[in-house]
């Protein structure tokens, strides 16, 4: 398994496997502990711990965990890390509920447009269970809370990709964590292959393209720090149209 990479100081991005690709998790360094964002898909945690201690860490230096929304690739291990770290665990309550039942896909959930879209929406649903070991939630947020680690970590409801789906703005280091709102796939940005609200993605975006930042974290993709807000704006635009 590669290891965490280092992006800026104190943030790190480990990219796991999943069916048909890779999802990412994110680790910041702080000097009182470690915040996860993102926990994988369901391996017993494995993945995030063995890139925890790549960087020399234990389990118990986990502090805390923010899970962007409750697709399996992301909220998968939640229950495990949960269990392994003791950490304090935030979401926001749309999705919050889902994770405590276990359910790792809404009904309303469907293929974004084009036939690569499709075919890969049907064979993630074939490949991926619809379900995940239920998890406590600790804290839920919501549009405009300010999670108190790291300085500060803004929470920005961006409905569309997942009704309960948050991004984060760290405004210390200008990093703005897109959660899937957007992929990063082939060369450039692209539509999450899943949605659940057309109208409520475009929302999201324009609600993200707001923030002023020099680094874009993505679910789905490498990081983007070379012009990436106006990358992004360009995006954004055409999505509008």
């Amino acid at each position: 398994m590669p290891a965490p990479r280092l992006i800026l100081p104190g943030l790190y991005e480990l990219s796991l496997p999943i069916p048909l690709g890779s999802v990412n998790v994110f680790f910041i360094l702080t000097a009182s502990g470690v915040i996860l964002i993102d926990t994988g898909y369901p391996d017993r945690g494995a993945g995030a711990l063995a890139g925890l201690a790549a960087l020399g860490r234990k389990p118990e230096d986990v502090q805390h965990i923010i899970v962007t929304h409750h697709h399996i690739d992301h909220a998968g291990n939640v229950a495990t890390l949960q269990s392994r770290t003791g950490a304090t665990v935030w979401m926001h309550p749309l999705d919050a509920e889902l994770v405590a039942q276990g359910q790792a896909l809404r009904s309303t959930a469907h293929s974004a447009a084009g036939w690569v879209n499709r075919l890969a929406f049907g064979v993630g649903k074939w490949l991926m269970p619809a379900t995940i070991n239920p998890a406590r939630v600790d804290r839920l947020v919501t549009d405009g809370a300010v999670i108190p680690v790291a300085g500060g970590l803004n929470v920005i409801h961006i409905p569309g990709h997942s009704a309960g789906q948050i991004g984060l703005y760290w405004l210390a280091q200008q990093v703005l964590f897109a959660a899937d709102a957007v992929m990063y796939r082939g060369k450039g940005l692209q539509s999450p292959i899943v949605l659940e609200d057309e109208t409520a993605a475009i929302t999201s975006l324009a609600r993200l393209d707001r923030y002023q930042f020099t680094t874009l974290c993505f679910g789905h993709g490498p990081v983007l720090s070379e012009n990436a807000a106006a990358a992004f704006h360009r995006y954004v635009a055409v999505q509008a149209r």
